[in-house]
């Protein structure tokens, strides 16, 4: 081999060294990178497997082709599958509960035919429940891409699956938690609509007994005593329908209601209704207004004396000595308004310490335990006049320091109004058609505020004490209105009234009007619904009570029952209670008598109208006197038995209407406690009856046998 052979023989030996060299170091470079890169692999999936375990979400890949379904490592641990193994179709679909695989399938099925027409994985949404192999049942949430061919024939689904069960639990518990809290929130009105109507009762007997006194002859310094009697009477009405506020702003039902109104007159009656309790004090209660505050303005005058109120109430409260000072002043008004006021209440009281400013206007808030003797309260006061000054379009806010008063105030917009034409010592009543009307009332002196009322009225008045009477009186006698009391014993309104109903003919056209304190805007609309056709707000006004008549008269009219109740008011049998001078069932009494006379002869009519009339003497002190002694029994008891005598009586004279009324007061626990109205009705009625056995015993004709000669035997 010649030399230039052996030296290019040596350099391909040698480059071939060099290239062997450089392809080992490259595979050793390329293992490396694989090495890094199965560990950047490795560390991804345990991120992912770690994300999923902590979101609770797996992934399942279903190829339908192979009809084959893989899972990750989450979803096995999720429903109790082994990691890293799969199964069929059919053993996927097997863990789905049966009332969710109708919802599935379909979604499954609109999924690929939209994959089919688009050519492209199509997305699915969808919540079930399936049981995993360990038996637990799961709530998930599935989100998944499926796949079909141009014919529509499923490919593969890819599909992330998300545990949600325990957020469905903390859903439903949220809900049941606002079920219970609306609930709450239900019985909340509900009960302040039945306190409202206990506390409104007795301001029905005294609004209805001041007007009747204003009927009366009063000298002038009685009628301006009266008048400021009634003025406080209704603005403590009004503070009453206050303790529904807080429910109704709540609900969103809160109305402003704009009237013109003399602003001297709002103020004086601020003043009027809290200088008792000044003078009590010794606290200087009074007002001032400014000469540049108009006289008349137009605002809701009821929520602006409820904010006045409320502050002067709370000065007076909180202050020993010194005065509060109710001062009006006006404002520059701001854009579009025509004027503005502030109405200050300034007061030499105890003052709020800095650190509890921001609270005054808080929700039942008392401002801490050193303030609890002089903030004792709902604390619902101040939010409340808060609301109303917003829903008004004004304000309010206050300056105060601890021992130095007090200051609160009201920015209010309002209107300029002309001066109203002066009110008429009292509104001229209408004038009315003469009609029967039945009144169903539990309660004594709404009994004796609706009979005044009505007879002003120029009504004929019935009453009865429970739903029972109610129906059986519209039964036996023809009214032309009804007023049910919605909540009576025995027999409630609604289901007394319904009764009435369904006795047919002319009951089914009577007006039966609710009388009721339950206010809310949704009793209301039930009461209209039930059947009743038209619904009177308690306390009972008069001009109220006269536009009620006025509107439903039509039906008396109709059936001309004016002349009739004035021949039935001629006619004593044809009332219930009677007229107070003639005793009510004087035809059945002597009817009865003459039956008796006949039957068993004249001479024994005097024994037997002498021995009711010695009964009735007897008896009428028991049940006329208010402190009995009966020895051992009771002043019930003795009265009990009275009454029984008394249903004997009557049953036995044919005066079954006496009769009734006696028997329903003999069943009651205590007739004098219960119904004191209906126990002196029927003293006046024994009274009209012994005056009517006195004159027909002094009746020569009377006890004569009928003659009968005219008659066969």
């Amino acid at each position: 081999m010649s030399e230039p052979q052996v030296v290019g023989l040596l350099a391909l030996t040698a480059f071939l060294l060099v290239l062997v060299i450089g392809l080992f170091a490259l595979m050793g470079f390329q293992w490396v990178l694989h090495n890094a890169r199965s560990r950047e692999l490795a560390s991804l999936a345990h991120e992912l497997r770690e994300a999923q375990r902590i979101a609770r979400v797996g992934t399942v890949r279903w190829d339908f082709i192979r009809d084959k379904v893989w899972w990750s490592d989450e979803y096995a641990r999720l429903l109790g599958l082994e990691p890293g193994g799969s199964m069929t179709g059919a053993e996927f679909q097997d863990m789905l509960l049966p009332e969710y695989e109708a919802s599935v399938v379909e979604s499954e099925r609109a999924a690929l035919e939209a994959s089919r027409q688009s050519g492209k994985p199509e997305r699915r949404e969808i919540v079930y429940k399936v049981r995993g192999r360990d038996g637990r049942v799961l709530e998930v949430e599935a989100l998944s891409e499926l796949l079909a061919d141009a014919e529509g024939n499923p490919v593969n689904m890819v599909s992330t699956v998300r545990d949600i069960s325990e957020h469905v639990q903390r859903e439903a518990a949220l809900k049941d938690a606002v079920d219970a809290a609306e609930r709450a929130n239900r019985a909340k009105t509900e009960f302040l609509a039945v306190i409202s109507h206990e506390l409104r009762t007795p301001m029905n007997g005294v609004l209805g007994m001041l007007g009747a006194l204003g009927d009366t002859n009063l000298n002038p310094e009685q009628r301006e005593q009266l008048s400021v009697a009634r003025s406080s009477a209704n603005s403590l009405l009004v503070i009453l329908n206050d303790i529904l506020d807080a429910s109704k702003i709540e609900a969103g039902k809160m109305e402003i209601e704009e009237e013109p109104f003399e602003l001297n007159a709002l103020v004086r009656s601020v003043v009027h209704l809290y200088a008792h309790k000044a003078l009590e004090k010794g606290v200087h209660l009074d007002s001032s207004i400014k000469d540049d505050v108009p006289r008349w303005v137009v605002a809701d005058s009821g929520r602006v004396r409820q904010v006045l109120s409320n502050l002067v109430s709370n000065a007076l409260k909180f202050t020993k000595e010194g005065s509060v000072l109710l001062k009006v002043e006006a404002l520059a008004p701001e854009a579009g308004e025509d004027a503005r006021l502030r109405f200050a209440v300034e007061d030499t009281g105890a003052g709020i310490a800095e650190e509890h400013h921001s609270r005054v206007f808080g929700r039942f808030d008392q401002l801490g335990a050193s303030y609890a003797d002089r903030f004792r309260g709902t604390g619902l006061g101040l939010a409340i006049s808060l609301r109303l000054a917003e829903m008004m379009g004004g304000s309010m806010s206050f300056r105060s320091a601890e021992g130095a008063g007090s200051t609160f105030w009201l920015d209010v917009p309002v209107r300029l109004s002309d001066p109203l034409t002066s009110a008429a010592p009292a509104q001229a009543l209408p004038q009315l058609p003469r009609l029967r009307v039945l009144v169903a009332e539990d309660n004594s002196t709404n009994q004796i505020v609706a009979r005044s009322m009505l007879e002003r009225l120029g009504q004929s008045a019935d009453m009865v004490v429970n739903g029972e009477e109610a129906v059986e009186a519209a039964r036996k006698f023809d009214y032309d209105m009804i007023l049910m009391d919605v909540s009576m014993p025995l027999m409630d309104g609604t289901t007394a009234m319904k009764h009435i109903r369904d006795l047919g003919a002319h009951h089914t056209e009577i007006p039966i009007i609710a009388t009721t304190a339950h206010v809310s805007s949704e009793q209301l609309e039930f009461f209209r619904a039930s059947g009743f056709d038209d619904v009177l707000t308690k306390p009972v006004i008069q001009a109220e009570l006269a536009k009620m008549i006025g509107r439903w008269r039509g039906y008396g009219e109709a059936r001309d029952n004016v002349s009739a109740i004035e021949a039935e008011s001629a006619a004593p049998e044809a009332t219930p209670s009677g007229s107070r001078g003639t005793f009510s069932e004087c035809g059945k009494l002597r009817n009865r008598i003459r039956e008796l006379i006949d039957d068993l002869g004249g001479k024994v009519a005097p024994a037997m109208l002498g021995a009711a009339k010695s009964d009735l003497d007897r008896h009428l002190p028991t049940l006329e006197a208010e402190d009995l002694a009966g020895g051992d029994d009771p002043p019930v008891e003795l009265r009990r038995r009275a009454l029984h005598s008394v249903v004997g009586i009557a049953g036995t004279l044919d005066c079954t209407d006496l009769a009734a009324s006696a028997r329903r007061l003999e069943m009651m626990p205590d007739a004098a406690e219960e119904a004191p109205e209906g126990l002196a009705f029927l003293i006046v009625e024994l009274r009209a009856m012994r005056a009517e056995l006195t004159a027909m015993m002094a009746d020569d004709t009377l006890t004569q046998p009928a003659d009968r000669s005219g008659v066969k035997a």
